[in-house]
């Protein structure tokens, strides 16, 4: 694998505040502007938003301190500007960890390089599928897929069944790339983060202030991940690599 450490930085303080200042702002616009919502079934199941790319970004580059203020300022915020529901801690809390996880995690892989992660990504995909197929939310019908007994267009199952196996193919492809910033250890990370954060913590915070059932909201998160964490990573490798010279550390 090819280990790029962006571990060590010779920025300044000012300099490192401002740029947290700036990924903070980034994020909130990506939550308050370019959330997008994708029907499955009839109704909205698929929340698609890119707020977590600035917040993962500024763990990897600044350290899980950083990642930790950032994410939480940044829910703080969205909820202050645009509340879209009661107020509760444990999503600021998923939120700061979101941008934690990656600094922490970024850290320990650079140290010790961890092999045969696309297992990793093979066993989250089996599970997912494992769970939604035993609560009954994807099933055959009559030579057609249905998700909660609504039929799924054809297109739309055809680009999920697509980002799947992107999901499992993708730390294959970037061992065969030329990209000197990422390999597979980034697409591990977001993986983590995203299995942490969206969906064990955000699914038991949803039960605790609705009091749904997890058969209700663990599908459709499964889902969504499925489709993020790939859009995630591929954000975040681009931007790593656009990075300039000075927030590249020593390799």
């Amino acid at each position: 694998m090819k280990s790029n450490a962006l571990s060590g930085y010779s920025i300044s303080n000012t300099r490192r505040m401002v740029s947290c200042a700036l990924l903070i702002a980034l994020s909130m616009v990506l939550k308050l502007i370019f959330e997008v919502y994708i029907p499955l079934g009839g109704f909205p199941s698929l929340r698609i938003n890119l707020t977590s790319i600035p917040i993962m970004l500024s763990g990897i580059l600044f350290g899980p301190a950083a990642g930790f203020s950032v994410g939480a300022i940044s829910d703080l915020l969205c909820f202050v500007i645009k509340p879209s529901g009661p107020y509760f801690p444990g999503f600021t809390l998923a939120s700061a960890l979101t941008g934690m996880i990656p600094g922490l995690m970024w850290r320990l892989i650079n140290k010790r390089p961890v092999a045969h992660l696309e297992w990793f990504n093979l066993v989250c995909v089996s599970v997912s599928m494992a769970i939604c197929i035993g609560l009954g939310v994807f099933q055959f019908q009559n030579g057609v897929v249905t998700y909660s007994g609504a039929a799924i267009h054809p297109l739309l199952m055809a680009l999920f069944i697509g980002l799947m196996l992107l999901f499992v193919l993708y730390p294959v492809i970037l061992r065969k790339s030329s990209w000197e910033l990422v390999d597979d250890q980034l697409l591990f990370i977001v993986s983590l983060t995203q299995i942490i954060c969206s969906v064990i913590l955000n699914t038991i915070f949803l039960i605790m202030l609705y009091g749904q059932t997890a058969a209700v909201l663990l599908p459709a998160r499964v889902i969504t991940n499925i489709f993020t964490i790939p859009l995630y990573t591929i954000c975040l490798a681009g931007v790593l690599r656009l990075l300039p010279e000075s927030y590249k550390g020593i390799r």
